[in-house]
């Protein structure tokens, strides 16, 4: 649960930065209109001549008064998203998408001030459809359908004036030039989406090899944490050793001795090998052909006591002539329930007014949903979030490696199964089993691709 939160945390803090830098680019690409406007004021100003050579090459004079007010209104729009949206960190995909609905449209204007149609300046267009790539694809689309809508409306707003006995010639262009331009926005939108998919891809593949890397890093570890078990397990090997092949000399005190420190380090051999025990699956389990087992009989072995804590079995949904049975690894199952009750357990003894540990298994449809509870001491959110990292335990030094959770969620995820621990601190545990009841793999028959 607490893994789910992190990432959808990360995906809608991701989500807001790319937002927030696409309002960025935006706001600065409205920043340069405005600037090149100004610019060609101050030419017209500075020098009316120089101004006309330039604007012979260029759209027909802009109508100063509403150029100027749309100067203003952009000029606002871009000081209040500044301040209000960027700086306050309210950046959303949509806000973005709709400041390009803005600028289109701001665009429309300015064209139909100054020549409309014949303004060869009706390509920036291409602007905000290719600023919309950084949204989404969605508002891509929704951009490029926009853009070519006011370009139509260009016709409406400022049709091309019947000076000459070619105008309606020169209309006809004009319109095949909105086609081409149709043509020309449908296929950008096109290449441009599928490159926006294919980063997406490269993004989750991103992630999922940096996932891998992490997996391969546990691994690792584990494989270190088996080397320094097996250099434990040799100082009393040899002292066994030792002490077995001197048993024909000793006196029988002394014989008696060394059989008592025999018993203790096969004791400690034991206690060794118990702290690295853990649910494994096994690649004999795992075949298509395992044998299926019956479900109600395989949980009641668990039913009894283990030490002086009680445990109990509860089966829903089990009635009916014939025994359900599972085609799951039957050894793999219960190494991972034999886990749990025996935590369970465990946390029992550590609280006084603990009446024990409850299995309760029930079908839900073809899924077998295994829930174990105790009251036991429980475990703080924080230990709860924790519970299923590598190495991590609550036991006391030596009393546990921190690895049976962990790899019993790894093994339930390759069973198609999942696993879920909720827990409060003095009331007591409960971990969520499920599994699919039909078989665990289905894997390729040998040599297929």
């Amino acid at each position: 649960m607490q893994g789910r939160k992190s990432g959808t945390f990360t995906a809608v803090h991701d989500a807001r930065r790319t937002s927030e830098i696409a309002l960025r680019t935006f706001v600065m690409a409205r920043w340069v209109l405005l600037g090149l406007i100004s610019l060609g004021w101050a030419v017209q100003l500075a020098s009316p001549s120089a101004f006309a050579t330039i604007i012979s090459w260029f759209p027909p004079p802009p109508e100063p008064r509403g150029t100027a007010a749309v100067m203003v209104v952009l000029a606002l729009l871009n000081l209040g998203t500044q301040r209000w949206i960027i700086g306050s960190g309210r950046s959303t995909a949509n806000l973005a998408g709709l400041h390009l609905i803005i600028d289109a449209t701001a665009l429309t204007v300015l064209l139909a001030l100054s020549g409309g149609l014949i303004n060869s300046f009706t390509t920036m267009y291409f602007v905000p459809i290719t600023l919309a790539t950084q949204v989404s694809p969605r508002w891509t689309w929704a951009v490029s359908a926009y853009c070519l809508v006011m370009f139509a409306s260009l016709f409406a707003l400022a049709p091309v004036p019947e000076h000459s006995h070619a105008a309606h010639d020169f209309e006809a262009h004009l319109r095949g030039m909105w086609v081409a331009f149709a043509m020309s926005g449908a296929l950008i939108t096109y290449f441009v989406h599928r490159i926006a998919i294919s980063l997406d891809r490269v993004r989750h593949e991103l992630v999922r090899l940096r996932h891998e890397a992490i997996q391969d890093r546990h691994l690792a570890a584990m494989g270190t944490l088996a080397a320094g078990a097996a250099h434990e397990l040799g100082s009393p090997l040899g002292t066994i050793r030792m002490l077995v092949s001197d048993l024909n000399y000793m006196d029988e005190e002394e014989r008696s001795e060394a059989i008592g420190t025999i018993t203790d380090e096969v004791g400690r051999c034991k206690h060794i090998i118990q702290q690295m025990a853990s649910p494994e699956l096994r690649l004999a389990t795992l075949g298509r052909d395992s044998p299926t087992w019956p479900l109600a009989e395989f949980v009641r072995e668990f039913e009894g006591r283990i030490g002086e804590i009680a445990v109990t079995v509860e089966l829903l949904g089990l009635g009916g002539a014939t025994p359900q049975r599972c085609g799951q690894p039957r050894e793999v199952i219960g190494q991972i329930l034999r886990e749990l009750v025996h935590n369970a357990a465990e946390a029992c003894r550590g609280r006084e007014s603990s009446v024990g540990v409850k299995v309760s298994l029930r079908l839900d449809g073809d899924t077998v949903d295994v829930l174990v509870e105790d009251n036991g001491v429980g475990l703080d959110p924080e230990a709860t979030a924790a519970a299923f990292d590598p190495f991590f335990s609550t036991r006391e030094e030596g009393q546990g490696m921190g690895l049976g959770l962990y790899l019993a969620r790894a093994h339930m995820r390759q069973l198609g199964g999942s696993i879920e621990l909720s827990s409060e601190l003095g009331v007591g545990s409960r971990v969520r089993v499920r599994f699919p009841l039909g078989a665990p793999l289905e894997r390729p028959p040998a040599g297929s691709g």
